[in-house]
């Protein structure tokens, strides 16, 4: 299911990281699709100045490499997906890329 982003806020909490997909062996998660390292981004998800945490998923080949927590960032193509398995049931969240977010001068003290 895609999301728009418009209403939201995004800020990155911290630099990406690699996603394990093993913690036992510390075995690094890959795209089935296009071979790439996948890479938990922690960003803050703001909608009516209510913030609330959430990992998205995004290959090595997506990521903006000058990237600093605290900054605003875009997700373009994210989008959700339901999963469940034995041990529960959640939302998983994927995106294309993470990179600076443009932000209005008015936003930033400018203008």
């Amino acid at each position: 299911m895609p999301l728009k982003t418009e209403a939201m806020t995004l800020m990155l909490i911290q630099a990406p990281e690699k996603k394990v997909k093993n913690q036992k062996t510390g075995e690094i998660a890959i795209d089935k699709q296009s071979g790439q390292v996948q890479y938990n981004v922690n960003v803050a998800v703001i909608v009516d100045g209510r913030p609330d945490a959430v990992t998205v998923v995004v290959t090595e080949d997506g990521i903006q490499p000058d990237l600093i927590p605290g900054m605003p960032v875009a997700l373009p193509g994210l989008y959700a997906t339901k999963w469940e398995n034995e041990f529960g049931h959640g939302i998983s969240f994927k995106a294309t890329a993470v990179m600076a977010a443009e932000v209005p001068a008015a936003a930033n003290g400018q203008g």
